[in-house]
């Protein structure tokens, strides 16, 4: 008898349950929050990352700056188009982890990625110069393109931090951030000044030094180095401060 009334209670109970549209609502919301409202997984913070796949790469890259300029001026340039082509290969693989992976994103990797390009570059070009396979005149005006942005660039950096200005102020790369916009023919040009390194780099292992082609590429480097220059001089907001917070 008492199971019989139980089991009328409970019948009666749900039935009201189910009647009741502000307890229908609620479990419908419990039961959508068990799968939408999970609270997700937090993500770094990229200020604090340091030890990722990116940067182990572009340290790569880095390290292996010396070994490339080595091999040229002993002239085992099959040595160092290797290495180059292996610092490209690390180049393209590291921007697309960064791009792709929200964890393997970085502050450092923002700062030492271009800094290993220009490295690479920049020392190439004068490696280069020296052995006579780039003309003087086109690698001092690339040399002094990449310099004058690089002074610009600390210099407006200078100006952004709280006075007075300290060391200790000027190495925390955490605030005050400079960053340089680069326009269409400055994209060009850098499209150029890889180019040209990778073309003269084989140039004396396939025996093509004198080519037109590769002529044509050092005068179209150097148009382009020029032009980029002037832009870079006249143009407004080439230089951004990404984070206008002064350092304490």
């Amino acid at each position: 008898m008492r199971i019989l009334t139980n089991l009328t209670f409970n019948k009666h109970l749900l039935a009201s349950i189910n009647h009741n549209p502000a307890i229908r609502l609620n479990k419908r919301w419990l039961k959508i929050s068990r799968f939408v409202s999970a609270p997700s997984q937090k993500q770094p913070d990229p200020e604090n990352v340091i030890f990722t796949v990116p940067n182990a790469l572009t340290l790569s890259r880095i390290a292996s700056v010396p070994f490339i300029n080595y091999f040229v001026f002993t002239d085992q340039h099959e040595l160092a188009c290797s290495l180059f082509v292996l610092a490209g290969v690390t180049d393209f693989v590291d921007g697309f982890i960064a791009r792709n992976f929200r964890n393997q994103k970085s502050y450092l990797g923002s700062v030492i990625d271009p800094l290993a390009d220009k490295l690479l570059i920049g020392s190439l070009t004068i490696t280069l110069m020296l052995n006579s396979m780039i003309p003087i005149p086109l690698a001092g005006l690339i040399l002094a393109r990449d310099l004058s942005l690089i002074m610009y660039s600390i210099y407006v950096r200078f100006k952004l931090i709280q006075k007075p200005v300290t060391l200790r102020k000027f190495l925390n790369l955490k605030q005050s951030r400079v960053k340089v916009e680069a326009d269409m023919i400055s994209k060009v040009n850098t499209f150029f000044q890889i180019s040209l390194i990778a073309a003269t780099l084989p140039s004396q292992v396939f025996l093509y030094e004198d080519s037109y082609y590769l002529v044509v590429l050092q005068l179209a480097t150097g148009l382009t180095t020029l032009m980029s220059s002037i832009s870079y001089a006249y143009k407004k907001g080439s230089y951004k401060a990404i984070d206008k917070a002064k350092n304490k």
